[in-house]
């Protein structure tokens, strides 16, 4: 594996004025494997612009779960579907996302724990 030839000062002086953080992070990879692959120059943009679109969108959805304050961080692939009382295919249909696009509303249900009181 060759290692890439860094960016020319001048193009990463540029790139930080604009505040490309994932370009400049990810150009001289990009280029070198541009070269090797003799890809057309519009691959080359539209590589490095995929990968600032998707460096930003981690960085708002990062900055977004910083000020939602929650206390823990919960992912659908985390879910234990097996220890819920949600069955699979309801579980499968709403994490789909289907039911948005069909303009259906979702009911939440919210189970209160009350706590025993001790004498």
């Amino acid at each position: 594996m060759t290692t890439a030839e860094p960016v020319p000062q001048d193009v990463v002086d540029g790139l930080r004025r604009l505040r490309l953080a994932t370009i400049r992070e990810q150009a001289a990879e990009v280029l070198q494997t541009a070269r090797t692959q003799r890809w057309p120059p519009e691959d080359v943009l539209r590589a490095l612009i995929a990968a600032e679109i998707a460096g930003r969108d981690r960085a708002n959805r990062q900055i977004r779960l910083k000020q939602a304050g929650f206390p823990a961080t919960k992912t659908l692939d985390s879910f234990d579907v097996a220890a819920s009382s949600i069955l699979r295919p309801t579980f499968d249909y709403l994490a789909s996302l289907e039911w948005i696009r069909a303009s259906e509303n979702l009911p939440l249900w919210a189970r209160r724990v009350r706590a025993k009181a001790t004498a």
